[in-house]
């Protein structure tokens, strides 16, 4: 499997299917799963298209996908239907990394590992910053002189 550059600026080429001599090309296959919803009735207007390369997304293309998936539950197909040059995978990519509600909880368990590193974090650091002093100051000498120096 090969792929050609394109010069800046230039549409790709268009998709051509193989088609032996003689032979009838058969009638575009249904795609599978839920139909458009693009156009119907209680529905967004789609996003514009895009031009050029490497979109950067808009504060109202985010909108308008969170909306489509949160408010609307339709499919990665259904919505990718509302951002003509954008593929499904594009938009979920976008969502689930971007603009997905985080739902991390806390647990107390994790609360308590959370304050243990921050208090393992806290000693070593100062065990660092000696090594990198160097000539002999202690970790508590360090952490002294610093503290010593942003009372000034």
């Amino acid at each position: 499997q090969h792929h050609h550059h394109r010069l800046p600026n230039q549409p790709p080429p268009p998709k051509m299917r193989r088609v032996g001599y003689g032979e009838a090309s058969p009638p575009p296959q249904q795609s599978h799963g839920p139909p458009s919803v693009v156009g119907a009735e209680g529905m967004p207007p789609p996003a514009p298209r895009p031009r050029g390369p490497k979109i950067k997304f808009t504060p109202e293309d985010d909108q308008l996908l969170v909306d489509l998936k949160e408010q609307k539950n339709l499919t990665w197909k259904q919505i990718a239907d509302f951002f003509p040059g954008r593929s499904s995978g594009t938009l979920q990519v976008r969502y689930c990394t971007k603009l997905k509600a985080k739902t991390t909880v806390w647990t107390d368990d994790m609360v308590e590992r959370l304050k243990r590193a921050m208090t393992d974090y806290e000693s070593d650091r100062w065990r660092v910053i000696s090594q990198k002093v160097g000539s002999g100051f202690t970790p508590a000498a360090c952490r002294e002189k610093a503290l010593e120096l942003d009372a000034d």
